[in-house]
C-alpha cells in the first residue's frame, strides 16, 4: 500500500483510543501493511485465566468450606466451629476478582491484562485505512470502564476511507482473537444512507471539500463530530469530522463546552443531512445561562482562583460538575462547563476526560455549579493544563476514546 499521508483526527469528540494509534501513525507506513494485525494474532497467548487452587495433604481429600482438622471439633467444643468455618471460606476466596483481558499492542505484543478497578469491559479496537484496493489494520486489545458502548464511526480524508471500530464484552478474557476469522475491510452489496463526509486531517471540512459516503450497516446514521481544545501551555487541538457512524449519544446533538473545551455531536438519517458549514461554538447563539468552568483539581486547575463563569451557548443549557479519577490516578479531578441534558449521565464525561469513579450532577441555575467551599471565583480566569489533558493526548481510536469519546480508550 502507497505510504497513507492523511490520517484520522487527533481527536474524536474525547475519543482517546484514537489518539493512541495517531501519536505513532509515522511508523504505520515504515513498518508496512503486514505488522499490525497479523503480528498481533500470532503473539496472542493462549493461556486461560485461572486461580490458585488449593491442594490437600497427601492421602486427604478435602472440599471447599470444609475446616482442617474438622473431627477435632467435638472435643474443642461448638463455639469454635463459627470462627474455623469463617476462616476455611476465606481460604476459598479467590485473591483478586477482577476480569482479565487480553492486553495487545499496536506492535504486536499482547498479555493477559487484570484490569483496575472500575474498569468491568473488555475493548477490541480496530482501526482500518483503505485507499486504491490496498488496506491498512491496526488492533489493540485492553480493558474498558462500564460506560463505553459498542461503536462505528467511518469517514473519508483525501483518497482514504477510514473506519474505527470499537466493540465490548464483560467476560474473563473475551475480547481474545478468533483464529481463522477473516480481517477484511467491510464491503457491502446493500446500499443504505448516504452521507456527507470530511475530516479536519485534510482541512476538507473547513474548506468546504466534502464527499460522498455510503453507510455500511442500516443502523449507522450521518453524524458530525467536533473537538475544540485550547489551554494554556497546550497546543491547540481543534477537529471536524463528518461521515457515517453509530455512536453514544445519537440522535442529539450531545455537547460540553466551557472556557476552553467544546465536544460536540449530532446525528441525523437522511440523505446527506450532515452537510453545510461546519460548527464552531462561537456561531451558536447564547442561551441566558452562566455555568463555571475549570478543569483540574482543587490545587491546579479548579482552584476558586482558576474557576470561572461562562456565557452557555445553543443546547447546552444545563450546568455540569463532575468529579472522578483520572488516567494519572488523581482522585478529585473535577470538571466543570455547560452541558446538553444528555451530558448529565456519566457515559460522556468518562470518555472525554478519561474518567473513572464518577459523581456526576447537573443544575440549571445561574453559577449553580460552584462548590459551597469555593468563593468568589476570578471572572474569565484560564485553568492552567492539569493530568487529565496529558492522559487525553496519550491515550485514542476511542477515542474511539468512538465519542466521547468516544470517543474511543480508557
Amino acid at each position: 500500500m502507497t505510504q497513507s499521508r492523511a490520517y484520522p483526527p487527533s481527536s474524536w469528540l474525547a475519543a482517546p483510543w484514537q489518539r493512541k494509534f495517531l501519536r505513532r501513525r509515522g511508523e504505520w507506513g515504515r513498518r508496512g501493511k503486514h505488522s499490525g494485525a497479523d503480528s498481533l494474532f500470532r503473539k496472542i497467548s493462549g493461556r486461560s485465566p485461572g486461580g490458585t487452587k488449593l491442594s490437600p495433604s497427601p492421602g486427604q481429600t478435602e472440599r471447599c468450606g470444609e475446616p482442617h482438622g474438622q473431627e477435632l471439633l467435638p472435643d474443642m467444643g461448638r463455639p469454635l466451629l463459627l470462627p474455623l468455618l469463617l476462616l476455611s471460606v476465606q481460604t476459598c476466596i479467590p485473591g483478586s476478582w477482577s476480569l482479565q483481558c487480553m492486553l495487545c499492542q499496536r506492535t504486536g505484543k499482547c498479555q493477559v491484562e487484570e484490569c483496575a478497578g472500575g474498569q468491568d469491559l473488555c475493548r477490541t479496537t480496530i482501526l482500518r485505512i483503505w485507499e486504491g484496493g490496498e488496506e491498512l489494520e491496526v488492533v489493540e486489545r485492553g480493558c474498558a470502564h462500564p460506560e463505553k458502548r459498542n461503536r462505528t464511526l467511518s469517514y473519508r480524508t483525501g483518497m482514504q476511507i477510514i473506519t474505527l471500530t470499537e466493540t465490548l464484552c464483560g467476560t474473563d478474557l473475551c475480547n481474545r482473537p478468533i483464529p481463522g476469522r477473516p480481517s477484511t475491510f467491510p464491503r457491502t452489496r446493500s446500499r443504505y444512507l448516504e452521507c456527507v463526509s470530511c475530516a479536519s486531517s485534510d482541512l476538507s471540512c473547513e474548506r468546504g471539500w466534502s464527499q460522498s459516503l455510503q453507510c455500511r450497516s442500516p443502523t449507522e446514521q450521518c453524524v458530525e463530530v467536533v473537538t475544540h481544545r485550547s489551554l494554556e501551555g497546550s497546543p491547540r487541538d481543534e477537529h471536524h469530522t463528518r461521515g457515517c457512524g453509530k455512536l453514544p449519544g445519537c440522535p442529539g446533538p450531545t455537547g460540553f463546552h466551557n472556557n476552553h473545551t467544546f465536544h460536540f455531536l449530532q446525528c441525523c438519517n437522511t440523505t446527506k443531512c450532515n452537510g453545510g458549514p461546519v460548527l464552531e461554538l462561537q456561531n451558536l447563539s447564547l442561551n441566558g445561562l452562566e455555568c463555571y468552568s475549570c478543569e483540574g483539581n482543587s490545587t491546579h486547575g479548579c482552584s476558586s482562583e482558576e474557576t470561572s463563569l461562562t456565557p452557555c451557548r445553543g443546547p447546552m443549557n444545563q450546568c455540569l460538575e463532575a468529579t472522578g479519577t483520572n488516567g494519572l490516578g488523581d482522585p478529585s479531578y473535577t470538571v466543570r462547563g455547560c452541558v446538553t441534558p444528555s451530558w448529565c449521565q456519566s457515559l460522556h464525561v468518562a470518555e472525554a476526560f478519561s474518567l473513572t469513579h464518577l459523581n456526576v450532577s447537573c443544575c440549571t441555575g445561574n453559577g449553580c455549579n460552584l462548590p459551597v467551599q469555593d468563593h468568589q471565583p476570578r471572572m474569565g480566569s484560564a485553568p492552567r493544563p492539569g493530568p487529565a489533558h496529558l492522559s487525553l493526548t496519550a491515550t485514542l481510536l476511542i477515542t474511539a476514546r468512538l465519542w466521547g469519546g468516544t470517543l474511543l480508550w480508557t
